[in-house]
């Protein structure tokens, strides 16, 4: 049994379900590593969410709260659980020299106000860079916390097709093989600093039907979850 910080998407704290006698010590999500890298902001506006959890995770976003909150869960932590998934949305740079994440909560929640930051996308050679930078404040951070030896990286290929053969929509347009190909670097980058990963089989890189998030390309059926929970339990 363990403690457990989950940094990333839903693809991680969906896995979280199907273990047993483990405890969630921290989730943050919707946070790409360049904005929690980044320093805070007080450029955005106020404007609330309907989902608590949205709000959560936008003001999250917007305080850069993954690094304070993995120092402080250092001591507790047997496991920090992570994917890159919040990666796909790219980062806005604002004017103050700071980063959020380019999420769809933060658009609708009227915090950019007239602010017309430039868009950073997922992908380019920019946000790869920015990301790398942000990387090195993670693993000076996970050094200090005797961390480095506990993180298992979920690596997440997109679902092209649901486990009974639906076409599965692509998010923001980006079609499955693409995404797959632009996350190389990211995966390759984190083995090469010596974090320990584990890469989805393909043949259960398939979404479902009846999935409690619908359908999606990350999104999966069960068997991938079951395989998810083996590595976890491995991992500690």
């Amino acid at each position: 049994m363990g403690n457990i910080f989950i940094y990333g998407g839903c693809v991680t704290r969906d896995a979280f379900e199907h273990l047993e006698g483990h405890t969630l010590l921290d989730y943050v999500a919707r946070q790409s590593l360049i904005s929690a890298a980044s320093a805070g902001t007080d450029l955005l506006g106020t404007g609330t969410l309907a989902s608590a959890f949205q709000n959560r995770s936008l003001d999250g976003d917007i305080k850069s709260t993954l690094l304070p909150k993995l120092r402080r869960r250092a001591a507790d932590a047997d496991l920090v659980l992570m994917d890159l998934l919040s990666e796909r949305l790219g980062v806005l740079a604002l004017a103050d020299g700071s980063y959020v994440t380019n999420s769809r909560e933060l658009r609708t929640s009227g915090r950019l106000g007239d602010l017309k930051p430039k868009q950073i996308a997922f992908g380019t050679d920019r946000h790869f860079n920015l990301w790398q930078r942000a990387v090195r404040q993670l693993m000076r951070n996970l050094s200090a916390g005797n961390l480095t030896n506990k993180v298992l990286v979920i690596e997440t290929p997109w679902a092209t097709l649901t486990d009974t053969g639906e076409d599965v929509t692509t998010f923001r347009g980006i079609p499955a093989a693409e995404a797959n190909t632009l996350y190389l670097r990211y995966y390759d980058h984190l083995r090469t600093l010596g974090l320990r990963a584990a890469r989805i089989p393909e043949h259960l890189a398939v979404s479902s039907l009846t999935h409690k998030w619908g359908p999606g390309s990350y999104h999966y059926a069960d068997p991938a979850y079951h395989w998810m929970r083996e590595q976890i339990n491995a991992a500690l």
